[in-house]
């Protein structure tokens, strides 16, 4: 098994455009967020969350973490006590044509950073969050003060963990990507670029009607 896991949050649920069942396009949206990633070497793919689905949709022999939230803290609470992984990078159910490149280059940062980030395009939160494990103590003893809740998905902490990591360069930014957490969002996917097959044929049915 790899040291490294990239764990997909599925309590972060995508917002349709108009016209489509918003439970369909989360789950479309969820699937496909996992399937970017699942394929991908040197790296245990898994699920996070309450969606009935995660079983469904998660490959043998992948994680799968029920009762997990939306947090880095959460997840990580909820890890097998012997998983043995170093490095965790999460990413929200809402990024269904992520690009393997976004998460190899946290993979890379990781190597030197305890903390990689990953902007969102288009929004204020982050498209991707990677970590070393164990957590740093200093990052997991000030994060409930100083960041007034968790590291999660919802704002790009960056300034803040710049001040809190001992050296500067222990927090990076990597490339960003876009999420479909609006209905306007639907626009930025590429029917040129392979992936998001669900999604895909989800949106291909409503415009056909069937």
């Amino acid at each position: 098994m790899s040291t490294r896991c990239a764990i997909v949050l599925s309590g972060y649920r995508a917002v349709p455009p108009p016209g489509i069942d918003q439970t369909a396009y989360a789950e479309a949206c969820l699937t496909d967020s996992y399937e970017a990633i699942a394929p991908m070497s040197q790296l245990t793919a898994g699920l996070a969350g309450d969606s009935p689905l995660l079983e469904e949709i998660g490959w043998p022999g992948d994680l799968v973490i029920g009762g997990a939230g939306r947090s880095v803290r959460s997840v990580v609470d909820c890890m097998p006590d012997d998983h043995g992984f170093t490095e965790l990078i999460v990413l929200p159910g809402d990024v269904p044509d992520l690009p393997e490149m976004i998460v190899a280059k946290i993979a890379r940062a990781l190597s030197r950073a305890a903390v990689a980030l990953a902007p969102q395009l288009g929004g204020t939160g982050l498209a991707a969050l990677g970590v070393r494990l164990p957590l740093p103590d200093w990052l997991a003893g000030d994060l409930d003060d100083d960041l007034g809740d968790d590291l999660d998905l919802d704002s790009d902490p960056y300034d803040r963990l710049q001040q809190l990591a001992p050296r500067r360069n222990l927090v990076v930014r990597t490339p960003g990507w876009h999420r479909m957490d609006r209905p306007e969002s639907v626009h930025r996917l590429d029917p040129g670029l392979e992936g998001w097959d669900n999604v895909r044929l989800l949106l291909s049915r409503s415009r056909t009607g069937g």
